[in-house]
């Protein structure tokens, strides 16, 4: 047996048969962890949810806050509910006894951004065959690819983090998988903007509007949607307008609401996330509603209606979601609409209430609303 010195050190030949085999599997070993942890951090990458933090917010006056006293991300609580598709869509019934032209801001939970009832899956089934048989159903202009390509990233996180039971993220395939539908997308947002617009318009209820500043511009204008379920309108007819543009036939809102709202928008920080109701009432079911809800200067009265039957007619409620993204700066809105027959508001014990908003609405809305039509009808209906 033979033996080698390295300088003080003797060593013979079954030391170093043993020493070299041990520290080759030793290093295999590590190389092995590393790999490991490095497909660990990645997983965990994938599924951390979108950021709407902003670390480089500046306050009002235009000095830079640390990050340590900003707001952190809304903390999104997990709703480990599989039954929450069996649910009946919560009853909002925004109406007062006198309408008043107010925005009506309150402030909305980050988890309550979309609420899920037993609606959604027929509603999602809709939502998608409405996007192939109209395809103006979506729209996006090319300067707002960027805030598509974050909106498409944060629904998608946002979801999973809420209803894991009904969504999730598959980090090794970066796949979205939607569990109610059968649907899966890609966890990075397509090129081409349409395309990330209908898997959104395919994964949530809510009609999804982009609202954007050209440069130089103070005032928002509407860039991106994906609005299936329009009320009296096509979303494709006020593309490129701005919020006062878009609200141009609504009686009052110039003279009540344009200043309030520009302003509002301008201010709108990350991390606020507000939210609105509209109300008013429809003599049909259907939720896309390109005509006929609103009356326009200049249009022909329908002929008035001598009575309703109330399992016809829908008090239709919107509700609305707003909410900066931090990159592009664009403001979202969120908006699901809620459709209740009128007897049920009736057997609710709601049916004065409702007949007293009726009418208490302002002349010049109650005409837009379309009230001269079915007013006098609804009410004696809901009072008999």
């Amino acid at each position: 047996m033979g033996t080698y010195t390295f300088g003080p050190v003797a060593m013979d030949d079954s030391f170093i048969y043993t020493f070299f085999p041990l520290l080759a599997v030793i290093a295999v070993i590590l190389y092995l962890k590393s790999k490991e942890n490095a497909k660990v951090t990645t997983e965990r990458a994938a599924t951390v949810p979108y950021s709407l933090w902003d670390p480089n917010r500046k306050k009002t006056d235009n000095k830079t806050i640390s990050p340590t006293s900003l707001p952190q991300d809304p903390v999104i609580t997990p709703l480990r509910d599989a039954n929450i598709l069996s649910t009946s869509p919560y009853p909002f019934r925004p109406y007062k006894p006198v309408s008043r032209m107010t925005m009506g801001i309150e402030k909305c939970d980050p988890n309550d951004l979309f609420l899920l009832d037993s609606s959604y899956p027929a509603r999602i089934a809709l939502r998608k065959d409405l996007t192939i048989r109209y395809p103006n159903t979506l729209g996006a202009s090319l300067q707002s690819t960027g805030a598509v390509k974050e909106l498409y990233t944060f629904i998608f996180h946002h979801m999973s983090s809420r209803f894991p039971e009904l969504f999730a993220i598959n980090p090794t395939d970066s796949i979205f998988n939607n569990y109610v539908s059968g649907e899966t997308y890609p966890l990075h947002p397509p090129g081409n903007s349409l395309v990330a617009l209908k898997a959104i318009a395919s994964t949530v209820e809510e009609d999804v509007l982009v609202l954007m500043q050209n440069p130089g511009e103070d005032v928002y204008r509407l860039q991106a949607f994906a609005g299936c379920f329009p009320n009296g309108f096509a979303w494709s007819e006020k593309m490129g307008m701005a919020l006062s543009e878009i609200h141009g036939p609504v009686p009052l809102f110039k003279e009540k609401l344009e200043f309030s709202v520009d302003r509002f928008f301008g201010k709108l920080e990350m991390g606020r996330w507000v939210k609105r109701f509209n109300w008013t009432v429809a003599i049909h079911d259907q939720l896309c509603s390109l005509v006929a809800n609103h009356i326009y200067q200049g249009v022909e009265f329908p002929e008035k209606l001598e009575s309703v039957k109330l399992d016809g007619c829908y008090l239709r409620v919107e509700r609305q979601v707003l909410l900066r993204l931090p990159v592009s700066k664009a403001i979202v809105f969120f908006i699901k609409t809620y459709m209740t027959p009128l007897n049920v508001v009736k057997a609710e014990g709601q049916g004065e209430a409702l007949a007293t908003a009726i009418e208490g609405m302002p002349d010049k809305l109650a005409i837009y609303k379309g009230r001269n039509i079915w007013g006098e009808a609804v009410v004696s209906a809901l009072r008999s």
